[in-house]
């Protein structure tokens, strides 16, 4: 009797403590799948308005998804804000490259950007390096350079404990196969957390605004930019920032005309 006292005790306490730890979170995911239901619903009702912020609440506890980014992309496009919607797309496009449904509205939405500036292409080997390490997520580069890892391992333990020497020879070689995918992979998981973090870019979402050649209002005209145009961030003075275009002209853009994607 005392055995199957202290068991249900033990049985109380880890059923306390799924309690505690568990339901938060599994209340949590239920409140962000409502969310994003109630944000879809208004959308479909063309409440445009209400789905925009409801979008944003999600983006307020921590969701960034491609699926979020590119819902209130449309949302903003549908209001036509266009510079929030490409600044959205973009957002939904750096989580997911090759998603053919985000890809297709931001093409659609950047035919509508005034401003047509050149791209000088970047050289072929960083454009081949690029697309390799954006097909899989950072995560899952991870998880297969750690899975690889393991295998490693135990075919070097083969090796060193086997006694049949064509045994040894395919291990050896193999282990050494997945050392070489070990690293590559490892490094593809850095490089695709990399880009992610180290974006950096932003969107016009002004209707225009003047680049100057100084971080300040009395700075020289340069050009004009208008709304949607894709910038890339140098530098920032207080609430000014540098700004390079893809095809190499240089200014400076008040903080509020901007958001960085």
């Amino acid at each position: 009797m005392k055995k199957r006292k202290y068991y249900s005790k033990v049985l109380i306490s880890l059923l306390m403590i799924f309690i505690m730890i568990v339901m938060p979170g599994l209340s949590c995911l239920g409140q962000i799948d409502s969310l994003f239901v109630l944000a879809n619903k208004y959308y479909q009702q063309n409440e445009f308005d209400k789905a925009v912020n409801t979008y944003h609440l999600l983006i307020e506890k921590g969701i960034q998804s491609p699926e979020v980014f590119y819902n209130l992309g449309n949302a903003y496009y549908k209001r036509g804000e266009l510079g929030y919607a490409i600044l959205y797309y973009e957002k939904a496009k750096l989580l997911a490259p090759y998603d053919e449904d985000i890809n297709q509205n931001l093409a659609i939405a950047n035919v509508r950007v005034f401003d047509k500036i050149d791209v000088i292409p970047d050289f072929f080997i960083k454009r081949w390096i690029r697309f390799f390490i954006n097909i899989l997520p950072s995560n899952t580069w991870a998880i297969i350079s750690l899975i690889a890892f393991a295998l490693m391992i135990l075919l070097f333990l083969l090796y060193f404990f086997s006694g049949t020497l064509f045994i040894k020879k395919i291990s050896f070689y193999s282990a050494v196969i997945l050392l070489f995918f070990t690293f590559l992979t490892y490094w593809s998981s850095v490089k695709r957390k990399k880009f992610i973090t180290d974006n950096h870019t932003a969107v016009v979402v002004e209707p225009s605004v003047t680049v100057k050649s100084s971080p300040d209002k009395d700075g020289n005209n340069m050009f004009v930019l208008h709304e949607g145009t894709k910038v890339i961030l140098i530098d920032h003075m207080g609430n000014w920032f540098e700004i390079r275009l893809t095809d190499g002209n240089k200014g400076w853009l008040e903080g509020e005309s901007i958001r960085p994607v």
